[in-house]
């Protein structure tokens, strides 16, 4: 329909059609009851099959989907992805549990060995739907971005991820609904920014979409278990502190995203001529 689109006029339209699609799941929250969320984390991967098979046909070619980073699996990258939220994780709960807002108190069978199995099983159960975000904000949106800048291109890709939340957030009782709404979505905004640039980068420095699935799947697993072990004086205390979008959390990812930022700056090269110019360039793990 529209072959000549820059990349900013892509983003544009992704980004359009994506959160229309979350506002409208989000306004059927009544018809759709306790399946809003699922449908709401499939919406990024809709909106890229309406992009690439319908306004600009990119989908035609192998380049086209090969933009998107799903070509090969990123296996380096895979130990940084599964480590660095659990990480984040120890020390956010670590310090709840060290400050009294909370205690560690293990539920009923918890053993090593059902940890591990869950926490794997967990992973591969939540991974279409982390693929389908990250297909939609990494390997659709980011690479079209670049033009802005690695820094910029990653911050911004992590602020519209957690815009594309509002709805749900806002409009329905599924996602986040305890708390000063003001504190929530301000730190909710703030988190998603920052874990953003994690995301991203190890979508850059692979070449592949699979690695920040991972993690995301990791993330949003880990977290679980953690709270199974979480007992709080104050739900809303933990709301505000070791929630996925907690300050506690937010402090941890910051210094790693700004890390992970300073290593792309020594780059010599540029990153957003390797992404954006298709299959053979995203095949190709960026060193950083």
């Amino acid at each position: 329909m529209f072959t000549q689109l820059t990349d900013s006029a892509k983003a544009f339209l992704f980004y359009a059609v994506v959160f229309g699609l979350t506002l409208t799941v989000s306004l059927l929250a009544p018809l759709l009851g306790d399946a809003t969320p699922a449908v709401h984390m499939l919406t990024p991967f809709l909106a890229v099959l309406l992009m690439l098979m319908v306004v600009t046909r990119d989908g035609s070619s192998r380049t086209g989907w090969g933009s998107l980073g799903v070509q090969h699996l990123g296996l380096r990258s895979w130990p940084l992805a599964l480590l660095t939220p659990l990480l984040v994780l120890i020390v956010a709960f670590g310090l709840v549990w060290s400050t009294g807002v909370a205690r560690i108190v293990a539920p009923p069978g918890a053993s090593l060995t059902r940890i591990v199995v869950g926490s794997i099983v967990g992973i591969l159960v939540s991974s279409p739907l982390t693929l389908s975000e990250e297909l939609g904000f990494r390997g659709y949106l980011l690479p079209r971005l670049m033009q802005l800048g690695t820094r910029r291109a990653l911050l911004l890709s992590g602020l519209l991820h957690g815009i594309w939340h509002l709805p749900l957030l806002l409009l329905t009782p599924y996602y986040h609904n305890d708390g000063n709404r003001l504190i929530v979505v301000s730190l909710f905004l703030l988190t998603l920014t920052v874990s953003g640039v994690f995301y991203g980068y190890l979508r850059l420095t692979s070449g592949s979409i699979w690695p920040s699935t991972l993690a995301h799947s990791a993330f949003d697993t880990f977290w679980t278990f953690f709270t199974q072990f979480t007992v709080a004086s104050s739900p809303l205390a933990l709301e505000y502190l070791a929630r996925a979008s907690g300050i506690l959390t937010l402090i941890g990812t910051a210094p790693v995203a700004a890390w992970l930022v300073s290593r792309l700056r020594q780059r010599r090269g540029s990153l957003a001529l390797q992404v954006a110019s298709g299959s053979e360039s995203c095949d190709r793990p960026v060193t950083a």
